[in-house]
């Protein structure tokens, strides 16, 4: 089964209703359905829930609810496998502490990474597939 990992960015695109949020939807639309697996890592949600709690508390934590209704995984920083790797991504390259939790995640999960068009992982050599939205 394809596997998927989301950054913040790309839902944020979805949330927020910006250009390529129908790509977005589609995607979870497809995890809903369970034809792919989608992770999103608990970094990330706590990024994507700050971005929004700024705009709106309650905007939070309806959309927070409705991420999980389509049934993404949240991926927990439990073991030194997952944080050392961010660590890593982090300490080799010039990116937010949430981008290399996404990376980190899709490294460590053998699955894609769902960005919006965080320029800094387009210079990079990563070893991850990035699927572009916009």
């Amino acid at each position: 089964m394809t596997k998927i990992v989301f950054d913040t960015e790309a839902l944020l695109i979805f949330y927020l209703g910006e250009k390529g949020a129908d790509q977005v939807k589609t995607y979870l639309e497809k995890i809903q359905g369970k034809e792919i697996e989608g992770l999103l890592n608990i970094v990330n949600l706590t990024e994507l829930y700050y971005i929004l709690y700024r705009k709106s508390p309650k905007a939070a934590e309806e959309k927070e609810a409705n991420l999980r209704a389509y049934g993404i995984g949240i991926v927990p920083v439990l073991d030194s496998k997952l944080w050392k790797e961010a660590g890593k991504i982090k300490g080799e390259h010039a990116m937010s502490i949430a981008d290399a939790f996404a990376v980190a995640t899709a490294k460590v999960e053998k699955a894609k990474l769902v960005t919006g068009r965080d320029e800094e992982l387009n210079k990079l050599k990563l070893n991850v597939d990035l699927i572009r939205i916009r």
